[in-house]
């Protein structure tokens, strides 16, 4: 596994560590005047924020639920939802960046095998950015996925497109939802720059412009096996 974190492209420098509810609160607070500047004007312009996302995901905040047992804060997610509400009245686009990273991290906790969850939350911990590859077009419902991925020698290929992939083209990690030969839903974490991989800056949209929430496309992008996480669970009851 480490070198599969090598080849991503890590931050500069670690990530802070948050340690509670109240410490979480008070980093959002701070950073939500540095957001709100030239929010209206990155929008209109549709200016990316690349800049304030490395602060973002550098601040603590995208690892503020993993939980305690697995080395974070675990806080609570009351607190989640104020985070966002004072991130979102500064710049709704970057705090939409960051509810799929969040909801990955939720997501982690169903895989079976304890030591591919840790190190899952250890990479998030770490500062790496979750992307999303999960929302298909045509489907009946929303976990009607036709992304397949299938067992090839030590690993699997994963084949398919998304839709409003929201994260994804500044993510240092893609989770790709697919659907196995057991027609069970999978997450596989897919390296930024794996062979295969395509994300295409194509979202258009009334307001909330720079979210980056365009299409992604994987023509048979290979992905080892202990990056693949049985998260199923999840599809088939209400978590």
């Amino acid at each position: 596994m480490s070198a599969f974190l090598q080849s991503a492209a890590f931050p500069s420098e670690p990530a802070s560590r948050i340690a509670s509810d109240a410490e979480a609160i008070a980093i959002a607070h701070a950073l939500a005047p540095v957001f709100a500047k030239d929010a209206a004007q990155r929008d209109r312009e549709r200016q990316l924020p690349r800049a304030e996302l490395d602060l973002f995901s550098q601040s603590g905040l995208w690892g503020m639920n993993v939980p305690a047992a697995d080395g974070g804060a675990g806080i609570s997610y009351a607190t989640v939802a104020e985070v966002f509400k004072i991130l979102a009245a500064a710049d709704a686009s970057i705090a939409q960046l960051a509810q799929n990273h969040i909801s990955i991290i939720d997501l982690i906790r169903f895989d079976p095998d304890p030591a591919r969850r840790r190190f899952f939350y250890d990479a998030a911990l770490t500062g790496l950015r979750f992307g999303n590859a999960t929302s298909e077009r045509g489907g009946k419902h929303v976990r009607a996925f036709q992304t397949r991925i299938l067992r090839d020698g030590d690993g699997f290929r994963v084949k398919g497109e998304k839709f409003y992939a929201t994260g994804a083209l500044l993510a240092h990690l893609v989770p790709v939802a697919a659907v196995n030969e057991d027609e069970k839903v999978v997450l596989a974490f897919v390296d930024r720059d794996a062979t295969g991989l395509r994300i295409l800056d194509d979202w258009t949209g009334f307001g909330q412009r720079t979210t980056a929430s365009g299409t992604v496309i994987l023509d048979d992008v290979f992905v080892p096996e202990d990056h693949v996480l049985r998260v199923y669970p999840a599809y088939d009851k209400p978590s």
